[in-house]
């Protein structure tokens, strides 16, 4: 039945893109993991492999079950490949009018919890984000990173700067590696593709160590910017050297109350929060000079960030484009831009949300390690295909203000429609009695309706 399905339908559509998602695959396994990926759109969910089969895909191919498990298992079609073939798609979606924009990295973990304790990886780990009164919970813990790339809108008939949070995939940390560790080598897969571009690194405070910063410093075209522990070191810049002997590496030591006694002399309003900037050292970043900014909220709380990003040197257009009080600012309120930028940050908690809520991801039932990586990638690259197609295809173009969700319940009712066609057409080629035809509509909605 798949070959009466055309490259101008949805579903051949569909197959078209998917299938570049496994470029070191075979024709065959790019086949099978292509419709095991239509197949979990159709319904719009899939609590197993085995369910999938049965409710979808024995239907549509000619293939066994374990013809499936062992194109899931496919040495050829890594985690890592799949990541980067999503990294991929995502510089597509850059019109060349916008190749000087920097892209944004944001490195972040979550928790999935799991009522039973023999899955691979499996331990108690603390969850913030729990707000039941139990902030502890058996569970994985995933490191995962999101590129957000600039895209051209149309908002009020003119062309507008926007940013797409493409989630590229997940690490799963199992105590022989870091979460700084994983979060290194996922921003090692992704930057060889960028040498060329302008970036910068998002993340929170718990991954503003070292370690970490020190490596992403090892790429010259990566800025930094990030949210930091209140106990960070930082220093004034050293005075210049006036006798003998080596000159100071670092000036006096600050403390955030030194910041916030600035913070009304030199402030900035931004976000109904008052904001001071000065340029410090940080023993994190090694040495060099950081741009250091101090929010102060109406309920006294104080956050301290720190970046590497030279404001008066940002190749930003979006920056004048989002209000006429940034392209009427001064040069002193463009320095504190940078901390806006921080923003975009929620880009890979958004996906977070998203995929926990509507995209099952904490419902595998796989116990190793392996194989539940490779499904919550699977996972993953489907929703972020989702929020990539508006872009990827002129075909979806009217969807670009509507979340994934959105996409995904149209594109189940075309695919399950396209289906009903596709059917009606085998079988009026192959049967001479009408009823044939009545017995397969009949089955087909009788499907449609289990799926439902």
């Amino acid at each position: 039945m798949t070959s009466l399905y055309t490259e101008t339908s949805v579903i051949g559509r569909l197959l078209s893109i998917f299938s570049t998602l496994f470029p070191s695959a075979t024709k065959p396994t790019r086949y099978l993991l292509t419709w095991f990926l239509i197949g979990q759109l159709a319904l719009e969910s899939a609590l197993s492999v085995r369910c999938l089969y049965r409710q979808f895909l024995s239907r549509q191919t000619d293939k066994a079950l374990t013809s499936y498990y062992h194109a899931l298992a496919n040495e050829h079609v890594t985690d890592r490949s799949i990541r980067q073939a999503l990294a991929d798609k995502a510089l597509q979606l850059i019109s060349p009018a916008l190749r000087n924009e920097p892209i944004f990295l944001s490195i972040d973990d979550t928790t999935i919890a799991k009522a039973g304790k023999h899955f691979d990886g499996v331990s108690i780990l603390y969850d913030h984000a729990r707000h039941n009164g139990r902030a502890y919970v058996n569970g994985h813990c995933f490191v995962s990173i999101t590129m957000s790339v600039p895209i051209l809108k149309q908002r009020k008939g003119k062309p507008w700067i926007d940013y797409l949070a493409v989630p590229l995939g997940y690490a799963m940390w199992d105590k022989t590696a870091s979460k700084l560790q994983l979060a290194a080598n996922l921003l090692d897969e992704v930057m060889p593709m960028l040498s060329e571009r302008q970036v910068i690194l998002l993340f929170d405070s718990w991954y503003a160590k070292k370690n970490l910063i020190q490596h992403a410093r090892q790429y010259d075209n990566l800025a930094i910017i990030c949210n930091v522990r209140h106990d960070t070191q930082i220093y004034e810049l050293p005075a210049a050297k006036t006798g003998p002997g080596r000159p100071r590496k670092y000036g006096r030591r600050l403390t955030l109350d030194d910041l916030y006694e600035n913070i009304w002399k030199k402030t900035y309003q931004m976000d109904q929060l008052l904001v001071t900037h000065k340029v410090v050292k940080a023993k994190i970043f090694g040495d060099c000079q950081v741009h250091a900014y101090v929010t102060l909220s109406k309920s006294g709380s104080r956050r301290l960030f720190l970046s590497t990003v030279e404001p008066m040197a940002l190749h930003m257009s979006v920056a004048w484009q989002n209000s006429k009080m940034l392209r009427d600012a001064s040069s002193r309120e463009m320095e504190f831009y940078p901390l806006r930028l921080y923003k975009l940050r929620w880009g890979i908690e958004t996906n977070y949300y998203e995929q926990k809520m509507f995209w099952q991801l904490s419902h595998y039932m796989v116990r190793k390690q392996t194989s539940i990586e490779h499904l919550m990638n699977l996972t993953n690259a489907e929703h972020a295909v989702m929020k990539m197609l508006p872009y990827l295809d002129d075909t979806f173009r009217s969807h670009q203000d509507d979340s994934p969700q959105e996409l995904r319940h149209f594109l189940s009712w075309q695919i399950q429609r396209e289906i009903i066609f596709a059917t009606l057409a085998q079988k009026a080629q192959n049967s001479k009695n009408p009823e044939a035809l009545l017995k397969a509509l009949q089955d087909v909605i009788r499907s449609d309706e289990e799926v439902a």
